[in-house]
């Protein structure tokens, strides 16, 4: 259990969590001549890897489903949730965390309490087109690269189930083997997705396990990815899809309703809901997140009644994430509950399906501070020496 507390406080600060190799990479025959420089040092990584997966799998590192049940729910544990994006074709389509999963997935309940959830239903309940998957791309630490053809996916929808570090918060890990799969490198942490549908599948080096750039050197950038498209900002979800995000420059007048008695622009969060497409009469139930707690919920009825009073601001220096004046209706219900401003990183719509059935959390510094924490991991994109 120290260990395990040890790697959460590890995510806490932003340190990556090493995905390895199952099985060393057989070397591209030429038997010879030396090997290349760059397969020589991929080689020792993987060889070193491996040792350290296989050590932490044995001090059960990566869980068994069950949790500990003198974990706190609150405190750091809950803080280390890194938002995974999730890309298809190089569109955002989402953030692979627990609290925004679809609540049309059904869950895989464990003994002791853990969860597993179904890739193939998480990508349908996002809205991609499973049928046409040809390849499903998964970003470990650094460069490396797992990946699910299409057909292996269709095939074995059962097989490939994932979790997340702390059960209900937390990195999303793989749970699967990958004996016989056309690519047998393991990622135990998610860092990011790449689903590749109608755009060419990038090819992953045999030895190096990644991307590989013009230079010939590992390329950490996702392909196909406009920088200026990555949902930093509070996400807009319907029925499990994301709708978009919030960008300052597109915060414009036609929002407004004016100054809150700090003196700071206030905006209409119904007003946000119709920009992102989405007609607010329409809306069944609202659901608020502050990493993976749910901080608010109303029914679409309460959320048209009380419009006037669910406003935002956009605190500086936050990428687009608001901060939203929660109405007491919407809380949980506790002896000192009032109207509050509470950090929202996401805000679920829903028309068809149903809201989650989880608890309401109290809305707190320590939410805020989930919601401050969080961040897409675009280091990458800016280019290897710039991180």
């Amino acid at each position: 259990m120290t260990t395990l507390r040890t790697l959460t406080a590890i995510g806490l600060l932003g340190v990556a969590v090493i995905a390895c190799s199952k099985k060393t990479p057989e070397p591209v025959s030429a038997p010879t001549s030396a090997a290349k420089p760059a397969d020589t040092v991929a080689q020792a990584q993987a060889d070193e890897k491996k040792a350290q997966a296989a050590a932490r799998a044995a001090a059960n590192e990566f869980g068994d489903g069950k949790l500990d049940p003198n974990d706190p729910k609150h405190g750091t544990r809950k803080l280390m949730g890194l938002d995974v994006a999730v890309y298809v074709d190089g569109k955002q389509a989402g953030v692979l965390r627990y609290g925004e999963l679809p609540t049309s997935m059904n869950a895989i309940d464990l003994e002791g309490g853990g969860k597993r959830f179904r890739l193939y239903e998480y990508l349908k309940g996002i809205g991609v087109n499973v049928d046409a998957i040809k390849s499903v791309h998964l970003h470990a630490t650094g460069d490396q690269i797992g990946s699910l053809e299409g057909s292996e996916l269709r095939k074995e929808k059962d097989r490939f189930v994932f979790g997340f570090i702390s059960g209900t918060t937390g990195a999303p890990q793989t749970k699967w083997d990958t004996d016989g799969l056309k690519n047998e490198f393991v990622v135990h942490e998610i860092r990011k997705v790449s689903v590749f549908v109608k755009k060419p599948v990038p090819k992953i080096h045999p030895q190096m396990v990644c991307h590989v750039a013009a230079d010939g050197e590992c390329d950490q950038t996702v392909p196909y990815v406009d920088k200026a498209s990555i949902a930093k900002g509070t996400r807009i979800y319907l029925d499990g899809k994301m709708m978009g995000f919030v960008k300052r420059r597109n915060v414009g007048e036609a929002l407004s309703m004016g100054k809150n008695e700090a003196g700071e622009e206030k905006y209409s969060v119904a007003k946000l809901v119709a920009q992102m497409g989405v007609d607010p009469a329409s809306i069944k139930d609202v659901e608020m997140l502050a990493g993976d707690d749910v901080i608010a919920r109303a029914t679409g009825e309460q959320f048209i009644k009380l419009a006037a009073d669910t406003t935002f601001t956009l605190p500086a220096h936050n990428h687009g994430k608001v901060r939203v004046h929660v109405p007491v209706e919407f809380q949980a219900k506790e002896e000192s509950v009032r109207n509050r401003d509470a950090l929202v990183s996401a805000i679920l719509l829903y028309k068809s399906d149903k809201p989650s059935s989880r608890d309401l959390v109290a809305i707190s510094e320590d939410t805020d501070l989930s919601v401050q924490l969080a961040a897409i991991d675009d280091a990458p994109q800016l280019g290897r020496g710039e991180q």
